[in-house]
């Protein structure tokens, strides 16, 4: 096939969803997989939080530098390095004879997102006409979301059969490939403005929720260090108000301060930031209560993680007809105020039937579909053209420490109750309906927030 050929929108979306929907497998995959890696790992469920956080910790604090990167040498070339070092820290983490190493394979994968996200999108650009961009784009999530649905069925047949390691086969053979097929590709432009990273700025937050997240984990394993765990809580939150003073005097921040002068900016994050926290959080929580609770099997048990993320597609579609801004805000009112009652209902009926237990699922993935497209568009709108790129890189960093934090803290919390009640069930079950309580925080945020003007 020539370069030419590969101007398509199809072609050039269905290449840079290589990346994107290798993360998105992989999240449903693993997370499907993960009672079976506590058995063949012999680890603490409180552990097994670290197998979801190392990555995204790792993704949050290479992000500034892959983005900028890819500014400085071309997304294309950036895109390379992301699917390169991804299929080699997977290739790394389908031979993980500990827990150790596994988590090491995952923080190589977790420098492979962060190279890919930021610059997958921006190759679109560079390589289909600007009258077919928004197409691509909308294309590029579309093959991704393939990733999100194949994922849990994939992750829970190649467990139970083939064990949980050859859930991590595929990637490298997919990475590799598409690796080849970029080489059919064009590069971007290049920035001649080349900023310098802020690296205290990227140290303080990865290094805050690194030690907040540590130390949230070890609270609740079934021997804790107290001391030590408070230790490391005050020194994270310790690091969090420091990242806000170095932000406040860096010329060049991950995130702008100036943003959270204006309400409608800064309520759009705050609540990002709280239903990130829960999403993420109540599928590891289901996930647990399916397979070790329920005694579902692994093939079933990715059944469940993907009844709660099959309607996702249809809820980013549906934010996308949106016309204005009372439209956006009061479909996201909406998907919060569903994502709380869904979490409640899942934790009501989790005893129930497996039909009835089911059917409590399917809304998850649709309301989330909602706020995660509707927190883009709230962002775009929100800010100057030249900033946009910025802010939604802001967004994504958010996102990502919202995800480590949330299952860490509900985590914790279902650990806790186990311990309190003696039964695993009721441990998980009251962490689901916790993160469905503390979602609702999130709904008079945003609907304070979007009821503003854009002026302020």
């Amino acid at each position: 096939m020539t370069r030419l050929t590969f101007q398509n929108p199809r072609i050039v979306a269905a290449i840079a969803a290589l990346g994107l929907g290798s993360v998105m497998y992989d999240n449903t995959a693993i997370t499907t997989a993960i009672p079976s890696i506590q058995n063949s790992l012999m680890t603490e469920t409180s552990a097994l939080q670290w197998i979801l956080s190392v990555m995204s910790i790792t993704t949050g604090t290479i992000l500034p530098f892959a983005g900028a990167f890819g500014d400085r040498y071309g997304p294309l070339k950036a895109f390379r390095v992301g699917l390169f070092i991804f299929g080699l820290g997977a290739l790394c983490a389908s031979q993980s004879p500990t827990f150790a190493w596994l988590l090491a394979a995952r923080i190589v994968q977790g420098i492979g997102v962060a190279f890919m996200l930021p610059n997958g999108g921006a190759i679109l650009s560079a390589n289909v006409e600007p009258g077919y961009r928004n197409k691509a784009v909308g294309l590029w999530i579309s093959f991704s979301s393939i990733g999100l649905l194949i994922g849990p069925l994939a992750g829970g047949y190649l467990t139970q059969n083939y064990g949980w390691h050859s859930v991590l086969w595929g990637h490298p053979i997919i990475s590799f490939f598409g690796l080849a097929l970029t080489f059919f590709l064009k590069e971007g432009e290049k920035s001649l403005n080349f900023n310098t990273l802020d690296i205290r700025g990227i140290l303080s937050i990865s290094g805050a929720t690194l030690l907040f997240s540590a130390g949230i984990i070890d609270a609740g394993r079934s021997q804790p260090h107290p001391l030590m765990d408070l230790i490391l809580i005050l020194t994270g939150i310790a690091l969090y108000l420091i990242f806000y003073r170095v932000e406040c005097r860096s010329q060049h921040p991950l995130i702008e301060i100036s943003w959270f002068r204006s309400k409608r900016v800064r309520g759009v994050l705050i609540a990002c930031f709280i239903y990130n926290a829960t999403i993420p959080a109540a599928t590891f929580l289901v996930s647990l209560l399916a397979q070790k609770s329920k005694g579902f099997s692994p093939l079933l048990g990715g059944g469940v993680v993907l009844a709660m993320c099959i309607l996702m597609p249809i809820g980013a579609r549906k934010i996308g007809q949106v016309k204005n801004s009372y439209g956006l805000r009061r479909l996201m009112l909406w998907a919060i105020m569903g994502l709380v009652i869904n979490y409640l209902l899942i934790g009501i009926f989790a005893q129930a039937s497996i039909p009835i237990f089911f059917l409590t699922l399917f809304g998850a993935g649709l309301f989330a579909g909602v706020l995660f497209g509707g927190d883009t568009i709230a962002i775009m709108d929100s800010l100057e053209p030249e900033k946009t790129a910025s802010g939604l890189a802001a967004l994504s960093m958010v996102r990502q420490i919202a995800a480590v934090i949330g299952v860490a803290l509900f985590g914790t919390l279902a650990e806790v109750a186990t311990k309190i009640s003696g039964s695993s069930a009721q441990g998980h079950i009251l962490g689901i309906g916790a993160s469905g309580l503390v979602t609702i925080v999130a709904w008079f945020i945003l609907r304070n927030a979007l009821s503003l003007v854009r002026s302020d």
